[in-house]
């Protein structure tokens, strides 16, 4: 069984490399660009793999706010070229496309599949039209496929400006007996270690799931514990958001079904 990845460079799909060497699973990583649909044809048709487990993207916010065109060239129409060169193909693999918590809108309460969707931020809304063009696209090509709306996670491997090694950075540099200013300190965020993430989806890859299931812990914690747990010494947590604190965690219940079988 050969798995497919695209978005191998990510943290997910460096962890994910990992976990199958272990297993001694093949695998085939495309290194091209997924906006250039030939490569990703020439890929497909070379590799021939039976699992496709979709991890390429522009994710970080400050890159999608500054880029947008950008980001749904890549996160939309990088999933149209996958869906395309497979069709092209002939390749009918099990595919597994990497959504977001992000397609939701926060609720006070654990998220299901089933509630409405309602991206509110650029990502959320690339996210969520790269879904619909694996709804759309994949079951006249005969694919399979799985997606997977996957909540915040964390690991230590994580670079550039995403919540970890961003916290990591101020606390090399900061004065932390100072108050300590937080974007979003009351938020609540469904956090898990991006191991975790990865063992969900080689669960979903192991059955073959299909349909939409969430991915996390299923438990909330504020981002303002979540910090304290990270730092070095007691923190001083300022707020430095305006407006009501936001929640988004996971109702797993869904997966947690599939997954028993």
């Amino acid at each position: 069984m050969l798995f497919g990845i695209t978005g191998g460079r990510g943290t997910l799909g460096k962890i994910l490399q990992a976990k199958l060497q272990a297993r001694g699973a093949e695998m085939s990583l495309f290194g091209g660009d997924i906006c250039e649909v030939r490569e990703v044809k020439q890929w497909l048709n070379s590799a021939q793999p039976q699992r496709v487990i979709h991890l390429a993207a522009l994710v970080p916010t400050q890159a999608v706010q500054q880029n947008p065109e950008k980001a749904f060239q890549v996160n939309v129409g990088g999933t149209e070229n996958l869906m395309q060169a497979s069709a092209e193909v002939g390749l009918r693999p099990w595919l597994f496309y990497a959504s977001s918590s992000h397609v939701y809108q926060p609720q006070s309460v654990a998220l299901k599949e089933t509630d409405p969707l309602a991206p509110l931020t650029v990502y959320g809304q690339t996210k969520r039209s790269g879904e619909q063009v694996v709804e759309l696209k994949a079951p006249p090509a005969q694919v399979k496929f799985c997606i997977g709306r996957i909540f915040s996670f964390y690991h230590p491997t994580q670079k550039g400006s995403f919540l970890y090694p961003s916290l990591q950075q101020r606390f090399a540099t900061e004065d932390l007996t100072k108050p300590f200013k937080l974007m979003g300190a009351d938020d609540i965020r469904d956090l898990s270690n991006a191991e975790h993430i990865v063992d969900q989806i080689l669960q979903l890859a192991d059955c073959q799931a299909e349909g939409v299931y969430n991915l996390g812990s299923g438990k909330g914690t504020k981002i303002r514990d979540f910090v304290q747990t990270m730092a070095p010494r007691p923190l001083q947590i300022e707020n430095a958001s305006p407006g009501p604190a936001s929640s988004l965690v996971a109702d797993l219940t869904r997966l947690r079904q599939r997954l028993a079988q």
